[in-house]
């Protein structure tokens, strides 16, 4: 094991990652959403398929998750009644969606995915300017959600942007979507790599995901003290933005 991680020290490409995990991860530490989708766009860039790059960005959430969301619950940013809800449907959609992706690749779901993220970032953003207010958010909207973004974290390794994003749009108070949504995907990231290590093996992980894990590491404890400073309306308009930035992004990828 020892020889393994001074090999991947030793690689150019280990820093390049590093430097990916660690800006994704305070991204999405303080946004609730992030360290799926940059990390996704760098991989594909480099030319990983698409179920290699979900159980790598699965792997390495493991950890950063988890981290994270301890983080969240320290800083008081965890809604409990929204969790249990969000975590139930995310395992019912990340089990749906690992199937899914073992026995087949659909190109028409990135780009269905972009244009939903789009509208949802620029609700936000209306959102943010318009109704700032906080309202409580019924249990079935809750899973749905989960359900919606446990699918597409099993697909494409992306889980904030729908999490997060919705329950921002749906008037959860930002600080706690965020909190919530960081502490749900640690665990629907341990079941989507679970799933797709028995179908993929352990031979398909090397230096990206080595990197993306020291990098997230070491931002996770930063960014959720940062969550808990920031003020709700800077934070949501920030959410919103980010989601609109990550849409955009992934479309450019799926059409050029």
């Amino acid at each position: 094991m020892i020889d393994l991680l001074v090999t991947q020290l030793s690689e150019p490409a280990f820093w390049t990652f590093a430097a990916i995990g660690f800006a994704a991860q305070l991204l999405d530490g303080v946004l609730g959403m992030g360290f799926g989708a940059l990390s996704a766009l760098a991989m594909t860039l480099v030319g990983y398929p698409r179920v290699n790059v979900s159980a790598s960005i699965n792997g390495a959430k493991m950890f950063t998750g988890a981290i994270s969301g301890i983080s969240h619950i320290i800083a008081g940013n965890v809604d409990w009644r929204l969790f249990g809800w969000l975590l139930s449907g995310g395992l019912v959609g990340a089990l749906a969606g690992a199937t899914v992706l073992t026995r087949m690749t659909a190109e028409w779901v990135g780009l269905a995915v972009d244009a939903y993220l789009l509208a949802v970032g620029l609700y936000i953003l209306y959102r943010a300017r318009h109704r700032p207010d906080s309202t409580r958010v019924s249990a079935p909207r809750v899973a749905g959600v989960g359900t919606a973004a446990g699918f597409l974290e099993a697909m494409i390794g992306v889980w904030g942007p729908l999490a997060t994003g919705n329950l921002v749009a749906l008037g959860t108070e930002p600080r706690h979507a965020v909190g919530t949504g960081n502490l749900a995907e640690a665990i629907i990231a341990v079941v989507v790599f679970t799933i797709l290590v028995r179908h993929l093996g352990f031979e398909q992980f090397g230096v990206a995901v080595f990197g993306l894990l020291a990098g997230a590491l070491l931002a996770a404890p930063m960014a959720a003290l940062l969550t808990a400073r920031l003020p709700k309306r800077r934070l949501m308009l920030g959410v919103g933005a980010l989601v609109v930035a990550i849409s955009l992004l992934r479309f450019w990828r799926d059409v050029v």
